[in-house]
């Protein structure tokens, strides 16, 4: 069973605090200081602040072993927004040489609760399909080609599909996957922005549109540009 599968099985599973796992006796966690007098204290839960206590004891110790990893996950799945877990996260799968294609699975795990738009997931994505390289293309584009298929405008797909392109590649269907988009709403700006990407398509794509009877909508924005 891969590292992603056991975390999200344990996720699901009823919580046993960390302060009761044996695995964790040896770890004094570190509370958050918050100063003598904090103006405002955040309500946190008792899950969320146990999670993140050990947290600060590992990033400070520097642990990059399975646990760490694992308690990663923990965090994540409380706040996917934290830059900093996201960041070491990173480090411990270099350090354990993880294999990244384990990473995806808990990547998408995590995207499809509700993080579609969320900005450290979409960096993490890109620095693990980076290091998986070309054979990464196709699954990044179905990938993003999911999540625009929930919001065909979420600027996020959009922006790492581009970069996907660019730097994996896969152009040869895109100019396709445009018209489909276009076929569905002609007024789709994402869809529209991405087709100058692909200039040795361009030319053939406003034919498309000139015999379908829709290129004068676009004229303008086309030669304003070219």
């Amino acid at each position: 069973m891969s590292s992603s599968d056991d975390e999200e099985d344990e996720q699901e599973e009823v919580r046993v605090p960390l302060s009761q796992r044996p695995e964790w006796s040896d770890v004094e966690p570190i509370p958050q200081d918050d100063g003598p007098n904090p103006v405002v204290s955040i309500a946190y839960t008792d899950e969320f602040r146990e999670t993140m206590d050990y947290f600060r004891a590992v990033f400070a110790a520097d642990e990059r072993s399975p646990r760490a990893l694992e308690l990663t996950a923990e965090v994540i799945h409380l706040n996917a927004g934290n830059y900093t877990v996201w960041h070491f996260r990173r480090l411990i799968l270099e350090s354990l040489q993880s294999d990244l294609r384990d990473e995806m699975k808990f990547f998408e795990l995590v995207a499809n609760k509700g993080n579609h738009k969320n900005y450290q997931i979409w960096h993490h994505r890109r620095w693990v399909a980076e290091k998986l390289g070309t054979i990464a293309a196709t699954s990044e584009l179905q990938f993003t080609q999911e999540v625009l298929s929930l919001d065909a405008k979420n600027y996020h797909a959009w922006s790492h599909r581009q970069w996907a392109l660019q730097a994996l590649g896969g152009w040869e269907n895109e100019l396709e996957y445009c018209r489909e988009l276009l076929e569905v709403d002609i007024l789709n700006n994402s869809a529209w922005n991405q087709v100058p990407l692909h200039h040795a398509c361009l030319l053939a794509f406003l034919k498309t549109l000139q015999n379908a009877g829709s290129l004068p909508l676009f004229q303008i924005w086309v030669y304003g540009i070219y």
